[in-house]
């Protein structure tokens, strides 16, 4: 365990992986767990004593919906940095052995550590009954030619693990200290979701979006995976729980299928029936969209500045309309998001006529969307399909309202009289939050918009909302920043107030702002945080968390004028946007 629980292994895992985990989940820290990563040192001393005297108990993790589709929603959850860095200390341990257990090219979990080819990746022109074996070969491994395709899943795969069937599996195949396991599920069962009072079922792994869920759920269809090989000759593919696997007959599938089942009733698992389909080569094209794919493949390389781009525009929307006739094909919902991804990147903005309907009505489609939009330039079109988005989109989840004001706080709304009117009718759909998760985009949204005395009555006038939550807590004292310069004593008040009583989160926040607003230089509050807000390529758009740290340096009276002349430097070289620039100069920030 000593070696396990190292500090400075701790800390290199959080610098080069955890911190980049968490900056890609649904729900972001609007202050960038900066706090955590300045002090990661201490930290990670202090995780490693508590771990290594039986003392750690895991942090409440915020648990939030995503909408899968018909307003059903899964359950979500955001581990607190230590518990994420905890686990993925753990996966880093556990992962090399559990590789070698894994049926080479085969089965897969993660994405970063696995080269797995898409269906589009089949670099041949032909005919497809020529190209089907080489497409079973090339793309889903398989040993033979096969005649037939099936494809399934298995029903709520996440919420039927059993956790004492998973460690049983777990310590089955690698040989791992017992207390190891112990800290792991132990975590795991303080993490598991239990509305309200209920007993604890020691049924369901906690949905989280870091490698380590992911890994954990590889490996309880181990079993499974031996079945398969066995009974395919090796014809199969699987990707978590979404298994490929090549047959020459249907009464083959049907026998492999059965068999498979079996196997995951003894867990407590079962195939999703209907999510299983068995395929001739043709229906195969057909359903996984092969020359779509191909197409986007090959049009994704065009040059936006070639004369004959206009063209390849027009070719490339006349294929968009066909592909949303095929709405019944298995992967619409996946090529659909490479549409829109590809329009991004060519900067085609004639898909935002057909993005508000889609997104209405598709939520598995939104985000690509909403990447789509931040690609393209802000216009008046642009302006009025967000109000509109905003104001119609039935919210069952927590997280589409969040993405569109990510949205809002990434584009480069310009400080124009139709910029500002833009800003006001937004501020207006956003200022009635009803929900904590409402509050929230509203405080992200105000971060960058708001004035800072709109952002001081909001804090006040929800006190009793944000004050004993711990989420809700952090991200509001990390927007107290913005009200510095408009009145210095009721933020200084306030940070105290969270530093002495405050939740932990929410006062580890107020400690670093106070540290900040008291150092001569950089380095000695950390030595990182020079190239941590200007990077050698600048960002564009600029991070709003960023821009909260620059905000509060520049408010201070302790920076040596070296110091701070260096900052407001490259705070012209790197912040661009206005409505940054406009608050900047407005406080007089920028002078030196």
């Amino acid at each position: 365990m000593s070696s396990l629980f190292e500090p400075k292994k701790l800390s290199n895992v959080w610098r080069q992986i955890v911190k980049k985990q968490m900056r890609s989940l649904d729900i972001i820290d609007l202050y960038d767990y900066y706090d955590f990563s300045s002090k990661i040192e201490e930290r990670a001393k202090e995780v490693s004593t508590q771990i290594l005297k039986a003392q750690y108990r895991a942090t409440n993790p915020l648990i939030y919906r995503a909408e899968k589709k018909f307003g059903i929603c899964r359950h979500l959850m955001i581990p607190a940095p230590t518990d994420a860095l905890i686990f993925q200390t753990i996966t880093e341990h556990l992962a090399p052995t559990f590789e070698k257990r894994t049926l080479a090219k085969k089965s897969y979990y993660s994405r970063d550590k696995h080269a797995l080819k898409l269906p589009h990746q089949l670099r041949t022109t032909g005919y497809w009954f020529i190209l089907w074996p080489k497409y079973q070969k090339d793309i889903l491994g398989f040993t033979d030619s096969c005649n037939y395709l099936v494809v399934t899943d298995i029903t709520n795969f996440f919420d039927n693990i059993g956790l004492r069937e998973l460690r049983h599996i777990v310590s089955s195949n690698i040989q791992v200290d017992e207390v190891v396991l112990d800290l792991l599920f132990n975590i795991i069962e303080q993490l598991s979701w239990l509305p309200d009072y209920l007993p604890a079922s020691l049924k369901g792994l906690p949905t989280i979006n870091i490698e380590a869920f992911r890994l954990l759920a590889h490996v309880m269809l181990f079993e499974v995976d031996e079945v398969l090989n066995e009974n395919s000759k090796g014809n199969f593919v699987r990707w978590l729980d979404d298994i490929n696997i090549g047959v020459n007959s249907k009464d083959e599938a049907h026998t492999i299928l059965g068999n498979v089942n079996d196997v995951l009733k003894s867990r407590g698992l079962a195939l999703n029936l209907s999510k299983t389909d068995i395929y001739t080569a043709v229906e195969a094209k057909a359903h996984f969209m092969f020359d779509e794919n191909t197409y986007l493949d090959q049009v994704d390389k065009a040059d936006p500045s070639d004369p004959g781009f206009a063209n390849k525009k027009q070719e490339f929307l006349k294929h968009f309309r066909l592909h949303l006739k095929n709405v019944h094909l298995r992967n619409w919902d996946k090529v659909t998001k490479r549409y829109f991804t590809v329009a991004g990147h060519l900067k085609i903005s004639e898909l935002r006529d057909y993005a508000y309907n889609l997104y209405l009505e598709n939520p598995e489609v939104r985000d690509s969307i909403i990447r789509y939009l931040s690609r393209l330039k802000f216009t008046r079109r642009t302006a009025k399909l967000i109000l509109d988005l905003l104001s119609n989109v039935k919210r069952y989840d927590d997280v589409t309202l969040f993405r569109l004001c990510q949205l809002i706080t990434d584009l480069n709304i310009p400080f124009t009289t139709r910029g500002k009117a833009f800003i006001t009718a937004v501020n207006k759909l956003l200022q009635l939050a009803v929900s904590d998760f409402d509050l929230y985009c509203y405080i992200w949204f105000l971060a960058k918009y708001g004035e800072p005395h709109k952002i001081m009555t909001l804090i006040e006038q929800e006190k009793e909302r944000w004050r004993n939550e711990q989420f809700l807590a952090r991200q509001v004292v990390s927007v107290l920043p913005r009200c510095l310069c408009y009145n210095k004593e009721i933020v200084k008040r306030m940070l105290d107030e969270q530093m002495s009583t405050g939740p932990r989160d929410a006062a580890s926040v107020a400690i670093n702002i106070d540290s900040l607003l008291n150092i001569e230089f950089l380095t000695s509050h950390d030595k990182y945080l020079f190239i941590y807000l200007f990077l050698p390529k600048p960002q564009r758009p600029y991070p709003l968390s960023k821009y909260l740290i620059v905000s509060t340096l520049l408010s201070s009276h302790s920076l040596e004028p070296a110091e701070r002349k260096r900052i407001v430097t490259k705070v012209k070289e790197h912040i661009k946007d206005k409505w940054y620039l406009h608050w900047l100069k407005r406080y007089s920030l920028l002078k030196v």
